[in-house]
C-alpha cells in the first residue's frame, strides 16, 4: 500500500510538471516541430507563392507544412540544401491561418572512422539557424529541447507507473474475487447437504418410532430403542468422517489457491522491480544475452553484448544496458507475436539468444523482429 500511494504522488507530481511544461510552450501563438525532413512544396497564399518544408513529426503519421518566408533568403537557401530524411526541428509562428518558419536546426550524420569489427562509429553534427525579424545569428541549441526531453520522458514515467499499477490492482483483486467465490459455493452447498440429511434424520427417526409402537411390547421396545441409537451413532460418525474428509479437501484447494495467488504477487513485484537502466530510454538496436526465466508474453534478458544500434535511436547510452536484466515482452495481438511466441517456446533457460528490440513505453523493451537462438 505504501508503495501504491508513493507511486500515485509521483504520477501526480509528474502530471503537474507536465501541465506546466505544456502551457510554457503553448502559451504564444509559437510552437516546435521535431521530426524527419520529406520534400519541399509550393505553396499559394493569397496571390504570391511560398516555399513549403513538409515535415512528418516523430509523435504522429501525419505530415506537416511549414511555410518559408519570402524575405528570408538566407533561410531559403539553407533550406533546399535539405535532403529526404535528415532529422530536423522547426520553430515556428501562427500567422493568417498559416505555419511560418522561425527557426530552424537540422542534423548532419558524417562517418568519420571505420573500426577492425565492422562498426561505424557516427557524429550528428547540428546547425542551428535563428531568425529574429531581418537578422540571422548563430547560437547554441535552445534549453527547449530540454523540456521537450523531460516531456518525454514524465509521458514514459506516468504510462509506466499507471500501467504497473494497474496491472498489479486487476492481478490481486482478480485473485482475491475467485478465492472468495469458491468458498461462498462450498458453504451454500454444505449447508444444502445439512439440510437434506436433517429432513431424511427426522424422518427416518418417525417412521421408526412408528414401527417399534407397532410391532414390539415394552421389552422388545427397549432392545429395538438401543438399535436405534447405536445406528443413529454410527451414521452420526459417518457423516462426521465425511465432513472431515471434505473440510480436508476444501484446505488442500484453499492452500492450492493461496500459493497461485502469492505466486501472482511474486511475479508482479518481480517483474517492478526489473526497471529500464538510465541512458535506455527510446533504445532501438539489437541485443545478445541469455534467458534467466520466461514469463508470461516475453522473458528477462541478461545482457552481454549491446550488437547494433538503428540510426532513429533516442537512447543515450545503450551500453549501459551491458550486465543488467530487462524484461522483453511479446505482443501477441500482432502479426509476429504468435511465431516469436513459438520461438520462446523452443528456447531454454540460460540459452544466448539476439533479439531486436524498441523501447515504446514503460520499464521494458519490445520484440520487433528478430528472436532466434545467437551463434
Amino acid at each position: 500500500m505504501k508503495n501504491l500511494c508513493r507511486m500515485l504522488v509521483l504520477g501526480v507530481l509528474a502530471g503537474l510538471l507536465f501541465s506546466g511544461v505544456l502551457w510554457a510552450e503553448n502559451g504564444d501563438r509559437g510552437g516546435t516541430i521535431r521530426g524527419i525532413f520529406v520534400r519541399l512544396v509550393e505553396r499559394a497564399v493569397g496571390e504570391q507563392g511560398y516555399m513549403g518544408i513538409v515535415v512528418k513529426p516523430f509523435e504522429s503519421d501525419d505530415h506537416v507544412t511549414v511555410l518559408v518566408p519570402r524575405q528570408q533568403e538566407e533561410l531559403g537557401e539553407a533550406v533546399r540544401m535539405l535532403r529526404e530524411g535528415q532529422g530536423v526541428r522547426i520553430a515556428f509562428v501562427r500567422e493568417d491561418e498559416q505555419m511560418w518558419v522561425k527557426g530552424m536546426e537540422a542534423e548532419q550524420r558524417e562517418v568519420v572512422e571505420e573500426r577492425p569489427e565492422g562498426r561505424r562509429r557516427m557524429i550528428i553534427r547540428k546547425e542551428v539557424l535563428r531568425y529574429e525579424g531581418d537578422q540571422e545569428r548563430r547560437e547554441p541549441k535552445r534549453p527547449i529541447a530540454h523540456l521537450e526531453q523531460m516531456e518525454r520522458q514524465l509521458k514514459e514515467v506516468i504510462a509506466g507507473h499507471l500501467e504497473q499499477v494497474g496491472r498489479a490492482l486487476k492481478e490481486v483483486l482478480g485473485a482475491h474475487l475467485e478465492r472468495m467465490e469458491a468458498e461462498l459455493r462450498e458453504h451454500r452447498e454444505h449447508i444444502e447437504r445439512m439440510q437434506e440429511e436433517l429432513q431424511e434424520l427426522r424422518a427416518e427417526n418417525e417412521r421408526l418410532r412408528g414401527q417399534l409402537r407397532e410391532r414390539a411390547g415394552p421389552e422388545r421396545e427397549r432392545e429395538v430403542e438401543v438399535r436405534i441409537r447405536r445406528e443413529a451413532e454410527e451414521q452420526r460418525e459417518g457423516r462426521e468422517r465425511e465432513e472431515r474428509e471434505r473440510q480436508r479437501e476444501r484446505d488442500e484447494r484453499r492452500e492450492s489457491r493461496g500459493q497461485e495467488e502469492r505466486e501472482v504477487q511474486r511475479r508482479s513485484v518481480e517483474q517492478r522491480e526489473i526497471g529500464l537502466p538510465d541512458g535506455m530510454v527510446g533504445f532501438r538496436g539489437v541485443l545478445i544475452g541469455r534467458i534467466l526465466r520466461k514469463l508470461d508474453q516475453g522473458f528477462v534478458l541478461k545482457v552481454e553484448r549491446v550488437d547494433k544500434v538503428w540510426e532513429d535511436n533516442r537512447a543515450d547510452n545503450p551500453e549501459a544496458a551491458i550486465g543488467k536484466e530487462l524484461i522483453i515482452t511479446i505482443r501477441a495481438d500482432e502479426e509476429r507475436g504468435e511465431r516469436f511466441l513459438h520461438t520462446l517456446r523452443t528456447l531454454e533457460i540460460d540459452e544466448r539468444v539476439l533479439v531486436e528490440a524498441f523501447h515504446f513505453e514503460g520499464e521494458r523493451l519490445t520484440v520487433v523482429e528478430q528472436l532466434q537462438k545467437a551463434e
